[in-house]
């Protein structure tokens, strides 16, 4: 009789096709990130280069701030970042970077929603745009009264910050601490 059938059988080929398979995929981070992406498309990257002459967020921004580089410069900055981001944010190596990228740009977003250059509600889009495509200053929009969006894109940063932060800990997450770290082979489980 060979040695072959008495050394027991190699199960490490078997382990390692394991381990690869556990650690490339992650439902939550695959889950949230394509969450993530179709979000980023469709409030950051589809509206900033649809047929708007003056974009309602930026052109506010814009009015408010003095910045004049706002609109339509800085849309279409985001415009392409977000989709890059999202793009990223589909491809496993680079998801972790975009997570991040992502959040970092979410938490912006948030901020400059609080402070008095954005504010939380954005007045409604139709007569904003008509206002500030005819000139009118920021004080004589604010005296139209017009209602707003109620926090809708304030709520939507909030929203993208807490997909980044899953996708970001999805990917950081380690595997459980209950698992084998020594290899048995069969015959060593048997002798026990």
């Amino acid at each position: 009789m060979s040695g072959r059938f008495t050394r027991g059988l190699d199960v490490r080929p078997v382990r390692k096709t394991e381990d690869a398979m556990t650690t490339k995929f992650n439902p939550w981070s695959l889950t949230s990130a394509w969450l993530l992406a179709a979000s980023l498309i469709a409030v950051w990257v589809w509206p900033k280069f649809i047929g708007l002459e003056i974009h309602p967020i930026f052109g506010w921004a814009e009015a408010r701030s003095g910045v004049g580089w706002l609109e339509p410069n800085g849309r279409y900055a985001v415009g392409v970042l977000a989709g890059a981001l999202a793009v990223m944010l589909l491809i496993r190596r680079t998801r972790l970077v975009a997570g991040w990228a992502a959040l970092g740009l979410s938490l912006v977003f948030t901020l400059l929603h609080l402070t008095p250059w954005l504010g939380i509600n954005i007045p409604d889009y139709g007569p904003l745009m008509e206002s500030l495509a005819a000139g009118r200053s920021v004080a004589e929009i604010e005296a139209l009264g017009l209602k707003g969006d109620r926090g809708a894109h304030f709520t939507f940063a909030i929203i993208n910050a807490g997909l980044a932060a899953m996708v970001v800990g999805a990917e950081m997450v380690k595997p459980a601490a209950g698992r084998r770290q020594r290899e048995y082979t069969p015959m060593q489980l048997g002798a026990s």
